[in-house]
């Protein structure tokens, strides 16, 4: 038959070679430990590998006046930790070329270089888009702040 294992096995062992089988692409039990290879380089390795991040206090203030605060680290984006705290926040790209998830700064500062949608004059005004800010500070924003970007007075 023309299904039979051997050859199958044939088959299988004549088709393009895997690539990761090279021996230029190790794996990293094939590498040795972090502390190994900085040595062979001449760096000093700590034994604390431990990162630190900053935690800030976070207060969203919705468009019926509903309050929610909670702790976000400043590598997280704002919608992520929104959404990891139970707080529903519009948003539609997650990646700044929309204005769905548009907020206001009231207090406090966001870092949001990926936020490509808004102009600089509207970030200066204070708005923000939550998929792409990351705090870095304490800060309260209002949320749901699309429209305001349109309408004249701001």
């Amino acid at each position: 038959s023309l299904t039979s294992p051997s050859i199958v096995k044939a088959v299988l062992s004549t088709a393009t070679p895997n690539r990761f089988t090279s021996p230029i692409a190790k794996g990293p039990t094939s590498l040795g430990s972090v502390k190994t290879i900085s040595r062979s380089f001449g760096l000093k390795c700590s034994s604390n590998h431990r990162t630190s991040m900053a935690m800030y206090k976070i207060k969203l203030v919705g468009p019926k006046g509903e309050v929610n605060e909670f702790e976000v680290p400043d590598n997280q984006y704002i919608l992520e930790a929104a959404e990891a705290a139970g707080v529903e926040l519009p948003y539609c790209c997650r990646a700044g070329a929309c204005s769905i998830c548009t907020a206001k700064v009231v207090s406090g500062t966001v870092h949001q270089p990926e936020a490509i949608y808004l102009e600089d004059d509207q970030i200066k005004d204070g708005y923000m888009l939550t998929c792409v800010s990351k705090p870095t500070s304490d800060y309260e924003i209002h949320t749901h702040k699309e429209l305001d970007l349109y309408s004249p007075s701001k």
